[in-house]
């Protein structure tokens, strides 16, 4: 790294570090300031309210980060070009692609940063943020997902499952029952008071089971049945829905693959789980499309770059959203939909880039 590298990476990083450091101060006032009444009501100590907050953090930081690069690469080379600091550079025999080179391997190395971020800290930091508000500010009882009722499951495309009430403490169902279907048409149906979990696998009890053939209907009772070829645990018929930012890719993965597996639409959840890979990338592709954008010299002061990069972001933003929602209808391919912004804006960056002086 040469002491050019070294002076416009540190003014990069800088403006970077205080943009995400302003970030995080002015989303934590402004929910503050709409969650005091909500906090107040419902009697929250100040220690919930401060771990709330600092669970807050990396989530916020993930959020503003493409925001926060965004500036940072305006200001910096944007500093660099007030200054005539690039013009001397390229008397100097410095290309600006030069210039921008160790920009861009930062970037790059941010958004893998990122990536690993959002995959490892983010995930936990949401589901503790929501457990305390949940729990401990909202008063909510934890042991409620202990318990769940009118739990309706489909472990597999013939087989449909529906339980009354489910005890996770003992692992025993009431009210089940079990359709089977063929095609459309309902062949089988078992009838039982109790199901419980023996080790490795499920046992009804006071079973009334039927079987359709057109017209006719055989009915059996059996005193108890094994269910050995129920791929479901005791821990998912507690499992409550997750919001994408509370699951890892991983995690999420998992998620998708259980919902092919019973042939449910599974379509926004892919999007979801491509653009887990897709979003960390922001943080280059906006630098990629800035860079050039700040190397121009221009006669304004700060606020014009601050509101340049606002909108960009906001644009950028919208494409994102705009590619989730035709992902979501079915109107673009879930991986397209997820790349959708980084993509477009990606496109432009490389236009800007290449017109830019050597």
């Amino acid at each position: 790294m040469t002491l050019l590298d070294r002076y416009v990476s540190k003014k990069f990083l800088m403006i970077l570090l205080f943009g995400l450091l302003a970030f995080v101060i002015i989303f934590l006032v402004i929910d503050l300031i709409e969650n005091i009444d909500k906090f107040i009501d419902r009697k929250a100590t100040t220690e919930q309210v401060v771990l709330y907050y600092v669970y807050y953090i990396p989530y916020i930081i993930s959020l503003t980060l493409p925001i926060s690069m965004l500036l940072a690469s305006l200001f910096s080379l944007g500093n660099m070009t007030q200054h005539n600091e690039i013009v001397a550079q390229n008397s100097a025999g410095i290309s600006q692609y030069r210039i921008f080179a160790p920009l861009f391997v930062i970037a790059f190395l941010i958004s893998i940063a990122a990536g690993i971020f959002n995959e490892t800290v983010v995930p936990f930091t949401n589901q503790e943020r929501l457990s305390i508000y949940r729990h401990e500010i909202k008063k909510q009882p934890r042991t409620k997902g202990m318990n769940r009722n009118n739990i309706y499951i489909q472990d597999n495309q013939n087989r449909k499952i529906s339980i009354g009430f489910f005890n996770g403490v003992s692992n025993i169902a009431r009210k089940v029952s079990l359709q089977y279907f063929n095609g459309s048409t309902l062949v089988r149906r078992i009838d039982a008071r109790t199901m419980e979990w023996k080790k490795d696998h499920w046992v009804i009890k006071d079973v009334i089971e039927r079987r359709f053939s057109g017209s006719d209907e055989t009915i059996s009772q059996q005193k108890e049945l094994i269910l050995d070829d129920l791929d479901i645990l005791p821990e998912n018929l507690l499992e409550l829905q997750k919001r994408p930012e509370e699951m890892s890719y991983a995690r999420l993965k998992r998620f998708v693959d259980e919902k092919l597996k019973i042939g449910a639409e599974v379509r926004k959840w892919i999007v979801e789980l491509y653009l887990k890979i897709s979003y960390p990338f922001a943080n280059f592709i906006i630098v990629l499309f800035g860079a050039p954008l700040a190397a121009r010299k221009r006669r304004s002061g700060p606020a014009v770059g601050i509101g340049i990069s606002l909108l960009v972001c906001f644009v950028y933003f919208l494409f994102i959203r705009t590619g989730q929602v035709l992902g979501h209808q079915g109107d673009l391919p879930e991986w397209l939909a997820a790349w959708f912004g980084n993509i477009i804006f990606g496109i432009a960056g490389l236009i800007t880039l290449f017109r830019t002086r050597t």
